[in-house]
């Protein structure tokens, strides 16, 4: 008795399973990398507080880097110091999130009095601050 085999000479569908797990990863890198990619323009060395930010949909996120010329930065946007409270301002406008424009500090360790001064400025022009820390492990 000879067995004869059922599938046809090349099964093609049976090759290609290979090539479409291989394009599934291909698309779930960039998901994955832009998940993890920082929010702002600058990265900053936050605080380490025992407290949790309270969450607020899309805040206008200010960072203030460290060293002696700190940059300042709204987004991922590049600002002057002097153009800082137009330019939040500019995007305080597109709120619609409900209530008071939010905004989210993220100021470096060795910059504290920075976003001190930052935080009243901000506070008086009638926005609401939040301050960007790290969980205490």
């Amino acid at each position: 008795m000879k067995l004869e085999m059922t599938l046809p000479e090349r099964p093609s569908f049976l090759h290609a399973l290979p090539i479409l797990d291989l394009l599934a990863l291909v698309m779930l890198f960039p998901v994955l990398t832009a998940a993890l990619a920082p929010q702002a323009g600058v990265e900053v060395e936050l605080p380490e507080t025992e407290f949790r930010l309270q969450r607020v949909a899309n805040p206008i996120v200010l960072s203030v880097s460290g060293g002696s010329e700190p940059e300042y930065w709204v987004g991922k946007q590049r600002v002057e110091r002097e153009a800082l409270m137009s330019v939040v301002a500019e995007r305080a406008g597109d709120w619609n999130e409900g209530g008071r424009p939010a905004v989210l500090l993220k100021v470096d360790k060795s910059a504290q009095s920075l976003g001190m001064e930052l935080s009243f400025e901000l506070l008086r022009e009638g926005y609401r601050c939040l301050w960007g820390a790290k969980l205490a492990q």
